[in-house]
């Protein structure tokens, strides 16, 4: 809900009667908008140059200068400033171009004021600037494609920054450096650590992006790994998390014992044909405790699977199938399983107590799943008794 008292917004309309009682509406809402009103595209464009303006709702269809036009307009003068289209011509066609300015969607004429007032907040919100920390880059990433926000993202990773341009929760186009597209956006997608600054949606941006989220955190860890392989490899322990949150905010020591201990019974997959690295982690995509002795296999890809097994639980309980505990990811090389332990009640958070962890394994095409679901479930189970919180 819309709460700031100093929102402008700006609706281009030729119809009269419309534009004046989707004003007094607004208004009547009681959210401290200021709303001003344009005839045409023209009208519109003197407005913006002449105040700021939060955001423009706009007709297609207008007289001197239409919606395209201002469109095209605001794509090089104003980019930032977020757009809600509507028009009584809602074909394949004027979807595909209102793509081409970076907008997935249009409201369909005659307008239903309820419909529109929310559109309306829900752009005001979003176009607030937020600031995202502590939670993993490509966790984020994966939200925003579940949701298909349209929104620019400015990373920051230490000395590295960059922008990234979502449209419909898919990448567009990056900046890193001397880096543009494809080879920005899977340098980006790799940094840890990031802080993430949520600005409104470029509009006009020339799509330079055309792998998809998926592909291009799998390009980036591959590239990552490789790099990895090239020193000295290292068995057993990579990373381990040596703080814990518990019950009530407390933070604890995590054990050396106690991590010693999960990567002891992580080292058991090994007997399983085409083993290729496992890990435990958090529901949040912590790692806790890793075994890959030179595979491959990554913190960075158990935080890959673990994303996926997360999305899977919530689809499963959205559609009323209960609580989904496994995933299965084949792919043309690679097998891999996720596997959740929750003893809560709460089927997606976790609870003072109450186990809850997420174990990952990897293994190549050729390995032998049975054995490998068999030994996961076995595992998990004893590995649950070392992180009870």
């Amino acid at each position: 809900m819309v709460t700031n008292a100093t929102r402008t917004v700006l609706i281009a309309d030729d119809e009269t009667l419309f534009t004046q009682s989707l004003s007094e509406g607004l208004l009547a809402l009681e959210w401290g908008l200021s709303v001003r009103t344009a005839a045409n595209g023209r009208e519109a464009v003197d407005v913006l140059r002449r105040e700021a303006v939060d955001l423009v709702v706009t007709d297609l269809k207008m007289p001197e200068m239409d919606g395209f036009e201002l469109l095209a307009w605001m794509s090089r003068e104003t980019p930032t400033v977020p757009v809600i289209v509507m028009t009584a011509f809602g074909t394949p066609e004027i979807a595909e171009r209102l793509r081409s300015f970076g907008l997935e969607s249009f409201v369909e004429k005659p307008v239903d004021f309820a419909t529109l007032s929310e559109r309306i907040s829900g752009a005001l919100d979003d176009a607030a600037r937020g600031f995202v920390s502590g939670i993993p880059l490509s966790t984020f990433l994966q939200i925003l494609e579940i949701e298909r926000r349209s929104c620019t993202l400015r990373v920051h990773s230490g000395a590295r920054a960059g922008l990234l341009h979502l449209v419909a929760g898919a990448p567009w186009d990056a900046e890193a450096g001397d880096l543009r597209g494809e080879e920005a956006a899977a340098e980006i997608v790799t940094w840890t650590g990031a802080g993430i600054e949520i600005l409104p949606a470029t509009r006009g941006i020339e799509r330079r992006v055309t792998s998809t989220l998926g592909q291009l955190l799998l390009e980036g860890f591959r590239i990552i790994d490789e790099e990895r392989a090239s020193a000295p490899a290292k068995a057993g322990l990579l990373e381990s998390r040596s703080r814990e949150t518990g019950p009530e905010g407390h933070t604890t020591e995590l054990k050396e014992e106690q991590v010693m201990s999960a990567v002891d019974q992580l080292k058991e997959f090994s007997s399983v044909e085409g083993f290729a690295g496992a890990g435990l982690f958090t529901p949040t995509g912590e790692a806790l405790a890793i075994y890959a002795p030179g595979t491959g296999f990554s913190k960075d890809i158990g935080v890959l699977a673990n994303n996926v097994l997360m999305n899977a639980q919530k689809a499963s309980l959205e559609m009323g199938a209960g609580r989904g505990n496994q995933v299965h990811v084949e792919a043309e090389k690679a097998h891999i399983l996720a596997r959740c332990l929750n003893e809560g009640t709460d089927p997606l958070k976790s609870q003072p107590g109450k186990a809850h962890i997420h174990l990952v394994l990897a293994l190549t095409s050729d390995g032998s799943i049975g054995l490998a679901k068999m030994r996961l479930n076995q595992i998990v189970e004893r590995l649950a008794d070392d992180f009870r919180l």
